[in-house]
């Protein structure tokens, strides 16, 4: 992001925290200087009196961790505390009952709701010890489930590692950001995506482009790939969710043995791979995740 871009986010920001559209020219300070300027004025305008202010502007990195923790006390925010923070998407503006829903699930003061813009909202939650995974998972669908329930959103959720103090939440809350993206493209049928568990494709997400469409062409080509009905790619990625069983994706799929059978032989007809092999399902399956990356960017 160049000088005019950041620029106009900080000036975005400062009307939005002013209700005042500001203008710069004929300055005589640098380019670094100016930033730093107008991060100082969001700083005096948001922070100041909001603690959710604080989180918001803390968590995206427009202020430093030590002018946050000038105002911890202020707010009676801990230093040291587990946390956990949860981003959640909606396909669609939501409204403010959103809001208030969630918070009305979170009585507990200490945590926060941050209204990251029309589609995006985080979640900072605290606990006295570290969460299992299968606490976190729990709480995350609670929350969807009743914004699914009561507020009729649908919305997605990521999170990532919980951390130990308040100047780590940046970077879970990059983590989170992250995990959203990479859920999307590889998995955008899923509904809660965790950093930590998403090994491949936070691999495959950084393969340069150049190498996706070598990798494609000498597999299984994107023209092929986009031959491939929506019902067929369900079944695969559902064989795989499933470690390659037949009896189990049946079951899971509610499909007789024998039709799940024709279709993977008419994959293997397709493309030549059968994907009932360990060797052509690997390949199969980081295939069908780089057409995926390649459909969604």
């Amino acid at each position: 992001m160049d000088f005019n871009e950041k620029k106009a986010k900080l000036l975005e920001q400062l009307n939005k925290a002013t209700g005042i559209s500001f203008e710069i020219s004929d300055s005589d300070l640098s380019e670094e200087e100016t930033l730093n300027k107008l991060k100082e004025l969001i700083v005096h305008f948001n922070v100041i009196d909001s603690k959710t202010g604080l989180f918001r502007l803390f968590l995206r990195g427009e202020i430093a961790y030590s002018d946050a923790a000038t105002s911890l006390h202020r707010f009676h925010i801990e230093e040291n505390k587990i946390r956990q923070v949860f981003y959640l998407e909606s396909q669609h503006d939501y409204n403010k009952e959103t809001v208030s829903l969630l918070k009305s699930l979170l009585p507990e003061s200490k945590d926060v709701v941050i209204e990251i813009d029309s589609r995006h909202i985080a979640l900072v939650i605290n606990y006295d010890s570290i969460p299992s995974n299968e606490e976190i998972v729990l709480a995350a669908s609670s929350y969807l489930d009743m914004l699914e329930t009561e507020a009729f959103a649908s919305f997605k959720l990521s999170y990532g590692k919980p951390v130990n103090s308040f100047k780590e939440l940046p970077s879970a809350y990059k983590d989170t950001i992250l995990a959203m993206e990479i859920g999307n493209t590889f998995n955008s049928n899923g509904r809660i995506y965790c950093y930590e568990e998403l090994g491949l494709g936070r691999l495959l997400f950084n393969v340069p482009d150049r190498e996706v469409e070598a990798y494609l062409n000498k597999h299984i080509n994107i023209d092929l790939l986009s031959q491939i009905d929506e019902e067929t790619l369900n079944l695969l990625e559902a064989f795989f969710a499933n470690d390659l069983s037949l009896a189990e994706t049946s079951r899971k799929m509610f499909i007789h043995r024998n039709t799940l059978i024709y279709r993977l032989d008419k994959f293997a007809d397709l493309t030549g791979y059968d994907v009932r092999k360990f060797s052509d399902a690997i390949t199969v399956k980081i295939s069908l995740m780089l057409y995926n990356y390649v459909r969604n960017k």
